[in-house]
């Protein structure tokens, strides 16, 4: 995303020589906008643009392409330094990433909780060095929060800054050694980082599907595809009608993909290829025609100009909003974030892109780099300090819960999920669901609202073998649809039953109103199996983190904040997955009437939720995953299996 916008300065201004004497194709710049706007709408909360974050995809293109161009001229110059490459590319992105991380950790000192700060710091500082796309795909996992991730929007430029670093240095190597052979060896790479991507994104094995998601050897192939551009791999078209209408497919396949990613298999591969080759289309056959006209036009270019400021900026402003007024957004605060990301990335332009890219660009390329670490190590000292300060800042008694819950995050998940052991993307049956061939078998069957009640359930029933099958990817039916690990264990587990292997199945999920038929299926299947059967209802839920919504109440002195962020809407399910699995002969366990018991006055009246589990502490620890004490009240709740 970065380069996109920063490559397109280096082909247009005057303060690099090698560029200069690229021909300016404001069709580019345009091409720009139609990616960032996408990216805003879908951030936004405008699902009708369900597949807009591919505009990051068509920026990868673009990037590849002006890069790839500007390096090739250099050389044709024999004038090319791989020093100055890199000087200019800290000039050209760094000043404004550097302001935006700093002004997001200033704003967190009063806008934040403590809790929050483990995760901010560490974000700033891998994002900072342009490395965060490493960060998340180390730590993105199941239980990972994206709405509320301030920076998660920098790992583009991580994929992008590893694109500068090594492609330039790849290129060298292939004018050096192979001559000539620039085109072959770009498709080289273009296709070992496609056939990498595909069989990451394929894969059902765990960490795999961020893999491809996050790292540059599996997004390579997208800049790669820009790059063969440059490099002239793509047919010439003479007629200008062809040129004309091949252009305008391209915007129409990104225009598909924004529409329709979901359908377009899984992501980034084969899910990123229409956009990308839509990309690849426009800039090839697009300097003239409709397409041309359509991306000229003025407010279209002055978009795709300020796009890199907008796209650093948009989401903290997103993101910070969400955390004071909830992730479920209403039309017109979707319609006033998008008005305010680009009003910032236009400041930000004016203010601090330009002039920063033109203060560095002046100075000898030793100096740039010292003005670099400098910066880095800058917000590297502001993020620890601010860590630090943040428990003074917000010190309340829900703010300190919080802060302990999440520093309790990683022995929680071992112990009371027993997370990857027999909770994951895949699990084995002969650890975690070993029937005794007794009539005391219980199997806990789902996904992590199953898991986070095992330990309390097997506490709770000493009498019984309560067994774990719990996954990531399906729901625990009969004739899942899913992952193949999670349907086929599941099949597995329904065939013990069947077998007489399992006395008791308990299901929990997070259901929703449409598996109604499908549980009632299951249980009625089960029932006349003779295999008892209980259901879990579907979770009480907040809009964020339930210790957080707790810690923003009592700092604003406002407890009614509590139920506006509760999901009431998801109230309604709680009846009809009832009924279904009632009717089915199954027993069902409402966690709403658990957590918020209808006044007595009206089985369904107003629910006044319980905010603290037995000891005291918060009931849930994120958005609705019960703690474990929690669990446990809730299991003393069920009483026996």
């Amino acid at each position: 995303m970065a380069s996109a916008a920063q490559s397109m300065a280096d082909a247009s201004s005057g303060g690099d020589r090698a560029a200069r004497h690229l021909a300016f194709r404001p069709e580019i710049e345009g091409l720009r906008a139609i990616a960032i706007m996408p990216v805003l709408l879908v951030h936004a909360g405008f699902t009708q643009f369900a597949g807009g974050f591919v505009g990051v995809d068509v920026f990868f293109v673009i990037s590849g392409y002006l890069i790839t161009r500007i390096i090739l001229a250099e050389m044709d110059q024999e004038r090319f330094s791989l020093t100055r490459f890199y000087a200019r590319r800290f000039a050209r992105l760094g000043p404004a990433l550097w302001v935006m991380l700093s002004s997001v950790l200033l704003a967190g000192l009063w806008l934040l909780l403590p809790s929050d700060w483990p995760d901010l710091s560490q974000e700033a500082i891998w994002a900072a060095g342009f490395v965060a796309n490493l960060y998340y795909w180390m730590t993105t996992d199941y239980f990972a929060t994206h709405e509320t991730a301030l920076l998660l929007h920098t790992w583009s430029l991580g994929v992008e800054e590893q694109f500068y670093l090594l492609f330039p240095v790849f290129l060298v190597g292939l004018r050096r050694w192979c001559p000539g052979r620039e085109v072959w060896g770009i498709g080289a790479l273009a296709v070992i980082s496609l056939t990498l991507c595909l069989v990451l994104s394929h894969s059902a094995q765990e960490g795999a599907q961020q893999a491809a998601f996050y790292l540059f050897s599996s997004r390579a192939w997208e800049l790669a595809l820009g790059g063969l551009l440059a490099c002239g791999a793509i047919p010439q078209v003479r007629q200008d009608a062809i040129r004309g209408t091949l252009a305008l497919a391209g915007l129409a396949m990104i225009a598909v993909s924004v529409f329709t990613v979901n359908a377009l298999g899984p992501f980034p591969a084969p899910g990123a290829l229409l956009p990308c080759i839509g990309a690849v289309l426009v800039i090839a056959y697009g300097a003239n025609g409709p397409a041309r006209i359509l991306l000229s036009l003025s407010p279209v270019r002055w978009i795709g100009r300020i796009s890199f400021s907008t796209y650093l900026w948009h989401w903290p402003i997103m993101v910070f909003w969400r955390l004071e007024h909830g992730v479920l957004l209403d039309r017109w605060s979707r319609v006033g974030l998008v008005i305010a990301s680009i009003l910032a990335g236009a400041v930000s332009y004016y203010a601090i892109e330009r002039p920063g890219q033109r203060i560095m660009l002046g100075l000898r390329w030793q100096s740039v780099f010292r003005v670099a670490i400098a910066c880095v190590a800058g917000v590297v000292v502001l993020s620890l300090a601010a860590r630090e300060l943040a428990p003074a800042i917000n010190s309340g008694p829900a703010a300190r819960m919080a802060l302990e819950l999440a520093e309790q995050a990683d022995t929680r998940r071992v112990k009371q999920y027993r997370m990857g052991k027999c909770f994951g993307a895949a699990i084995d049956l002969e650890t975690c669901v070993r029937p005794t061939a007794r009539d005391n078998d219980v199997v806990v069957m789902g996904s992590s609202y199953a898991a986070m009640l095992w330990r309390a359930l097997d506490e709770a029933n000493p009498d019984k073998a309560v067994h774990q099958a719990t996954y990531l990817g399906c729901n625990p039916v009969l004739d899942a649809t899913g992952s193949i690990p999670c349907v086929e264990a599941y099949a597995e587990v329904f065939a013990m039953a069947r077998r007489g292997e399992v006395e008791h199945l308990v299901l929990a999920s997070r259901w929703y109103a449409t598996d109604a038929a499908a549980l009632a299926h299951t249980v009625s299947a089960m029932r006349a199996a003779g295999v008892n059967v209980t259901v879990i209802g579907p979770p009480v839920e907040y809009e964020q983190s339930f210790p957080r919504v707790l810690a923003i109440a009592e700092r604003r002195g406002d407890p009614a904040y509590v139920e506006a962020m509760r999901r009431a809407e998801r109230d309604a399910i709680d009846p009809v997955l009832q009924e279904a699995v009632e009717g089915a002969g199954g027993r069902y366990i409402s966690q709403l009437d658990f957590e918020c018991p209808p006044e007595a006055s009206a089985a369904r009246g107003p629910r006044q939720c319980r905010h603290f589990s037995s000891d005291a502490k918060p009931i849930h620890y994120d958005t609705g995953h019960l703690t474990p004490m929690a669990a446990t009240d809730l299991a003393n709740a069920i009483g026996s299996l």
